[in-house]
């Protein structure tokens, strides 16, 4: 499924920066990250890393699978997708409370 949005298509000659994110058979995620020497360049793959980390591109790609999976037919693909976030979250957030665990008692803390 291709719910890449079609306004935004340009020709590769057209384009300053790029962040292209995959993955392998084995699970395994890659990226490849280009992007001219010139000003815009950087400006370019400055604002695309910006809009991921702290903007709303990555809810809105979610938005964009989610209307194309609901065009196509293919609810339950975007229900298995949102599920599966869920899985990695929950997952996350069970390894996060492992690291706030205590790893020496207070009591057996011994002061200098």
């Amino acid at each position: 499924m291709n719910t890449q949005d079609q306004s935004t298509t340009t020709n590769d000659e057209e384009l300053v920066a790029r962040l292209s994110i995959h993955v392998d058979a084995e699970g395994e995620i890659g990226y490849n990250c280009d992007w001219d020497a010139s000003d815009s360049g950087l400006l370019g793959i400055a604002a695309v890393l910006y809009k991921l980390m702290l903007g709303d591109l990555s809810i809105k790609i979610f938005e964009e699978i989610k209307a194309q999976c609901v065009l196509d037919n293919n609810e339950q693909d975007f229900l298995a997708i949102e599920e599966t976030i869920r899985k990695y979250s929950m997952l996350e957030n069970n390894a996060l409370k492992k690291d706030d665990d205590v790893v020496i008692p207070p009591d057996k803390i011994t002061t200098l």
